[in-house]
């Protein structure tokens, strides 16, 4: 989906690929078409039958990406080794981290290589690619599958994945497939490309403007092997060949991340216990740094302030060798309670900076020597509906029409929060713009599922809650919008009570997914959650198709107007619910008929079935009580569509998306 680009426009070439390239460190790269013995690659499709036992991924969907994944071999790329991946849903892979790269202003996509983000990836076909449709469901026969096949290489294919397509039905059209090897015998990359359609205008016969390439950690060198290459095309082959010797030197410590190894926001309460505060740094040149690496962490704000409240540094001996990645554990304690100004400390955002440089001198990239993340200072409230309680959130509490965004329309959207310190969990606090009076008003559904920090995952199901229509105008008003039509919008703040408290352990977490329930005809809507791109930003956004859950697109921009509401939990002896041990299996899925719930419990306890569809709806709602642990039982026939199927059991939920025929 077009809407913004990661990348600066430059030069670039409309052409299909040359027979051979390369780059100034040593890489090269051939065609099927080149004639070089011993480098000329042959077009040999890969398919699943080839694969020991083939993944089929879940979760991309349009402009979004999915990871990490596993490697099963330890991967030399550069002068650097990877043992996981991500792979985005136009046609990429990144190393390091996530990034979604997603199509902008015409060229659309930059060729490689590019010193702006991402860097160290790789585009096989970057193109405006979609697994799923305008209304968010899978689209059929799109298929994401990797594996090892054997010859030992790891395979990932991108099958039968259609271009985005606003005009056309389902807003795809088209099919692509290709496919990315890992070679680790030798470290050798081979593209192949079985199908490549045509763009979905005449003016796209470039396939929607795709580049080609990859590039290194810096961005500095890599190889433009294509650029609007006119398509289509088919049966084609590239492989790019890894240097026997390196051709260039580059020395470079990069600042990695800053307050957790994905760069979120963390929380610290006023008058709490100081948080852990830690960064990480890269040698992401081939030389080993021979001289000490100087590693800052500076907290400034709140909000635009220039004010520091923290510094504290760590220095790094030296030799550290190429690849080498170091943590920073800063000594010195952030004082949430008073600091050396007139005020003390203030509740608000806060910049936490990592700045890294050699000392001496000799770094040969200044240009990722600093990495940003937020840390939020929460205090108690002492008035309203929150009195005594902490309201644990990300935005900056205004919302502005020309600059801000809004989430949880066309699919839902979430943020993912990490308790400070041990928590109860009362409410949820989430700031939503409506029209006063408006026929496009919708109700709004609220989840909250588990989360687990430490691997990015969202879990069970632990409450699901929302607004009615009826209830908009009890909300706190914050501010007041008149709309070009004539129409006035209401800004309010609504902290609505969860079903049942949680119980949060300090490092514990959890994930809020939300969406307006509009039907998917409905060609208007007046209610939005709203959104906060102003900085610091927490890279902790979500958006959730079809049940399933990822990073926003627009992770790195975005915040949402939701949050917890808590309070401590005091308790000597806090509660922490077992988790069972048991399993649910719904068979067949897809079904074209009612299909069978399978159970596998550790003891016969009662179940809670409940269906919604991807409105948010809730279809069917039933609660069975078996008489033995192990069993099955039949669930509703349903129209043609997809739904999310929530079990509960002995308090723990979890979730399968269900296909019907």
């Amino acid at each position: 989906m077009r809407y913004a680009t990661l990348f600066a426009v430059v030069g670039w070439l409309w052409a299909q690929p040359a027979s051979v390239g390369g780059d100034a460190c040593g890489y090269r790269w051939y065609t099927h078409l080149a004639n070089v013995p011993d480098s000329t690659p042959t077009f040999s499709w890969v398919d699943t039958s080839q694969v020991t036992n083939p993944q089929f991924a879940t979760g991309l969907g349009d402009d979004n990406y999915i990871g990490p994944i596993s490697l099963p071999f330890s991967f030399v790329y550069y002068w650097n080794s990877y043992t996981k991946l991500y792979v985005g849903s136009n046609g990429y892979i990144t190393f390091g981290r996530g990034a979604t790269v997603a199509s902008g202003p015409q060229p659309y996509f930059t060729p490689f290589p590019s010193t702006a983000p991402p860097n160290e990836w790789i585009g096989i076909y970057v193109a405006d690619l979609t697994f799923t449709d305008a209304s968010g469901n899978p689209v059929p026969g799109a298929k994401l599958w990797y594996g090892t096949d054997t010859q030992g290489r790891f395979v990932i294919t991108w099958d039968s994945v259609p271009y985005w397509n606003q005009a056309a039905p389902g807003e795809w059209s088209g099919r692509n497939s290709f496919q990315l090897i890992f070679n680790p015998s030798d470290s050798s990359i081979t593209f192949q490309y079985k199908q490549i359609d045509a763009g979905y205008s005449s003016s796209y016969n470039n396939g929607n403007f795709n580049v080609v390439g990859m590039e290194n950690i810096t961005g500095q060198s890599g190889l433009n092997i294509a650029a609007a290459w006119p398509v289509p095309f088919s049966n084609y082959a590239i492989k790019i060949w890894h240097p026997r010797t390196f051709t260039c030197t580059s020395t470079d410590a990069q600042a990695d991340w800053a307050l957790t190894e994905r760069g979120e926001a963390i929380f610290a309460l006023k008058n709490g216990s100081a948080p852990s505060l830690r960064a990480g740094l890269l040698n992401t040149g081939n030389q080993t740094i021979s001289n000490q690496v100087r590693s800052v962490l500076r907290i400034q704000g709140p909000g635009t302030s220039a004010t520091t409240i923290y510094s504290d540094t760590v220095l790094h001996q030296p030799p550290i060798a190429s690849g080498a990645a170091l943590a920073s554990t800063y000594t010195k304690p952030l004082n949430t309670a008073t600091l050396a100004t007139p005020t003390g400390l203030k509740t608000g955002s806060y910049r936490a900076t990592h700045f890294v440089n050699i000392v001496g001198g000799g770094d040969g990239y200044a240009g990722n020597n600093q990495y940003q993340a937020e840390l939020v200072v929460c205090d108690s409230a002492t008035s309203g509906p929150t009195q005594g309680r902490y309201l644990l959130r990300y935005d900056d509490g205004t919302w502005d029409p020309q600059n801000d965004g809004l989430g949880g329309v066309s699919f839902a959207s979430g943020m993912t929060f990490v308790a400070p310190q041990d928590l109860l969990i009362e409410a949820i606090s989430v700031d939503m713009l409506y029209e006063v009076g408006g026929a496009n008003n919708y109700n709004l559904a609220i989840w909250v599922y588990d989360y687990d920090p430490a691997s990015g995952a969202v879990g069970s199901l632990r409450d699901s809650i929302g607004l009615d229509v009826l209830d908009f105008d009890n909300g706190d008003s914050l501010n007041a919008f008149s709309s070009q039509g004539g129409g006035t919008f209401i800004l309010r703040r609504y902290t609505i009570p969860l079903s049942n408290s949680i119980t949060l352990n300090a490092g514990s977490g959890l994930a809020v997914g939300f969406r307006t329930l509009a039907p998917s005809t409905a060609t208007n809507i007046g209610n939005y959650v709203v959104g906060d791109a102003s900085i610091p930003i927490s890279r902790r956004a979500l958006e959730g198709i079809a049940g399933i859950w990822a990073p926003a697109r627009d992770v790195e921009s975005d915040d949402y107007a939701i949050g917890l509401v808590a309070r401590l939990n005091t308790s000597t002896s806090m509660p922490v619910r077992p988790v069972p041990s048991w399993e649910v299996v719904i068979f067949p899925n897809p079904a074209s008929s009612a299909p069978t719930l399978r159970y596998d419990l550790p003891e016969a306890k009662p179940l809670t079935v409940r269906i919604v569809d991807l409105q948010g709806r809730l279809l069917y709602e039933n609660t069975f009580t078996p008489t033995t642990p192990t069993g099955k039982l039949s669930l509703p026939s349903l129209s043609a569509g997809t739904y999310l199927v929530g079990v509960t059991y002995d308090g723990w939920t979890k979730a399968q998306r269900l296909v019907m025929q």
